[in-house]
């Protein structure tokens, strides 16, 4: 990374790609989830109007307006705007309920009902009732409409057992006892849709901001909702946000006013935005990775060897320093670090190059055949990680060439999981969301193909046990699996960095996402 980095003098400065290198739950049979996660109190009276710009990546020909089928940031970002879920998650990570009211369950834990909150409206005027929930669970348990959640629910219900028993009450029958349904719940791919939607080009929900107009893969205009059921809000007119993938891009749009705010920011921009008195930077610690996967139906790393010796031969203290610019922390090729139940007593897993040739060695592994790690700028910190690990690869004799793909393509185009590694991020995720949706047996966000009887055993023990403390003893073999033999190369946690221009107010930085977890509400213009 260049460390002459210029300070920017005035705010139509350019930045140049030359200039950088680029919970646990209480469960009983009534449940209580912590108050909704407000923002702290308002230094100033807000001000009312305006749009809010936000410029943001990861946007493409196959983007999409419907809530279940995210291919990437901005699709998400639109889909926070526009949908609620039953639960969420407040900016320190802690389970509140948003739609529902109160959870319970019976004696076995096999059966939960679900009260709703009442006097909540969709965009269309048309009040919000269980019939849209039990709509909502039985369109994600149709494999035919390929949810991202239906590996989070299809191992647990089925459509029939999901049902209206009054206008603001659910019932759930479950296959076996479940501890985690609200956690479940608050997935960042469960979101509510209106009884009776069949497509989603003019989206309706019951968010903060209703759907104006799009343009695939460039820009989204959304206008505030009159029936959002917090008073007063939202404090803008409406957000528009507008894809721009390249990352050094975003930054100058910023620079040049284009845009009020952008997302996912490089660690090695920080700085220059902190220099800025005209730019506000937005930093939050949290459980979001860029890491590696390693294909388990592609040789080499159908041995299990090889996939260990790839975890040693990586110095991870030195992709954080560069990949991230120190914006973050070492990871331990485990997912979930903010999770209570993120198994920290296990050993870090240090550098061992002369332990990982000798893995290889054992294995048979063939230093003269060159192995694809598919690759793209889709994230931060991303393709600057890939290089910094195959120069490491170089050092004890194994050749990674690298195949660089545009961000707009990245996860959506036809080399996705089809080379021998590949680089992936992941959002903070609880171990239920992150095991439910990214490490069940075929579920599309597995990404390496990673199967084990010994993990499952353990991941189905856990989601049983209503006993907090014996539920993490589960998890934590669950995860002693994964350790030995995962096909993950999680390197680092990085913080979630973002900027706004100093006019913006009142974007609280989360540990769940960038740009306060999306959530403009309570934003407004000064």
């Amino acid at each position: 990374m260049s460390k002459d980095i210029n300070r920017p003098k005035a705010r139509s400065t350019l930045i140049r790609r030359r200039d950088v290198l680029k919970t646990g739950l209480m469960l009983g049979t009534g449940i209580m989830l912590a108050g909704a996660g407000l923002r702290p109190a308002l230094a100033d009276e807000p001000k009312r109007g305006g749009t809010l710009r936000v410029g943001l990546g990861a946007a493409g020909a196959k983007s999409s307006l419907n809530p279940f089928i995210s291919t990437g940031d901005m699709d998400f970002a639109v889909a926070q705007s526009i949908f609620d879920r039953l639960t969420d998650f407040d900016k320190d990570g802690n389970l509140y309920n948003k739609l529902a009211d109160d959870f319970t369950h019976n004696a076995e834990g096999n059966v939960w009902k679900i009260k709703l909150k009442k006097g909540v409206v969709w965009h269309d005027g048309a009040p919000f009732t269980a019939k849209d929930v039990v709509y909502t669970i039985q369109y994600i348990l149709n494999s035919d409409n390929k949810a991202d959640a239906y590996p989070n629910l299809a191992p647990l219900m089925e459509p029939k057992g999901v049902r209206a028993l009054d206008a603001n009450t659910v019932e759930v029958e479950l296959k076996q006892p479940y501890a985690l349904l609200p956690q479940v719940l608050g997935s960042k791919v469960m979101f509510l849709m209106k009884d009776g939607t069949t497509d989603f080009d003019k989206p309706i929900g019951t968010g903060p901001f209703k759907f104006v107009s799009w343009s695939r893969g460039q820009r989204v205009t959304l206008a505030r909702s009159d029936n959002y059921r917090t008073p007063g809000q939202p404090y803008v007119d409406g957000v528009e946000f507008i894809a721009i993938n390249d990352p050094t891009a975003r930054m100058n749009a910023l620079v040049a006013n284009q845009v009020d705010a952008v997302a996912q920011l490089d660690g090695s921009l920080a700085r220059l935005i902190e220099a800025n008195p005209a730019l506000t930077l937005l930093r939050s610690k949290s459980g979001a990775t860029t890491d590696q996967f390693m294909m388990t139906n592609l040789k080499p790393f159908t041995d299990v060897r090889v996939r260990q010796a790839f975890r040693l031969m990586i110095d991870r203290q030195q992709l954080l320093d560069n990949a991230l610019s120190g914006y973050g922390r070492i990871g331990n090729d485990l997912h979930c670090i903010t999770d209570p139940d993120y198994a920290s007593e296990l050993p870090q897993r240090a550098y061992d190059p002369d332990q990982a040739k000798s893995l290889l060695k054992q294995a048979g592994f063939d230093n003269s055949q060159a192995i694809t790690l598919y690759t793209s700028d889709a994230a931060p910190g991303m393709q600057a990680s890939a290089t910094l690990i195959a120069n490491q690869g170089k050092k004890i004799g194994v050749n990674i060439e690298l195949l660089v793909v545009p961000p707009d393509s990245y996860y959506s185009g036809p080399n996705f999981k089809k080379t021998q590694m590949g680089s992936s991020d992941w959002g903070q995720h609880t171990l239920e969301s992150q095991f439910g949706q990214g490490y069940a047996r075929g579920a599309y966000w597995n990404e390496p193909d990673w199967t084990s009887d010994e993990f499952d055993k353990w991941v189905s023990k856990a989601r049983t046990t209503f006993d907090g403390p014996k539920r993490r003893e589960y998890y934590v073999e669950a995860q002693k699996v994964l350790w030995n033999e995962g096909a993950y190369i999680i390197w680092g946690f990085r913080d979630l960095l973002d900027a706004a221009s100093a006019k913006v107010k009142n974007i609280v930085p989360s540990t769940q996402r960038n740009l306060g977890y999306y959530q403009f509400e309570s934003v407004y213009l000064g």
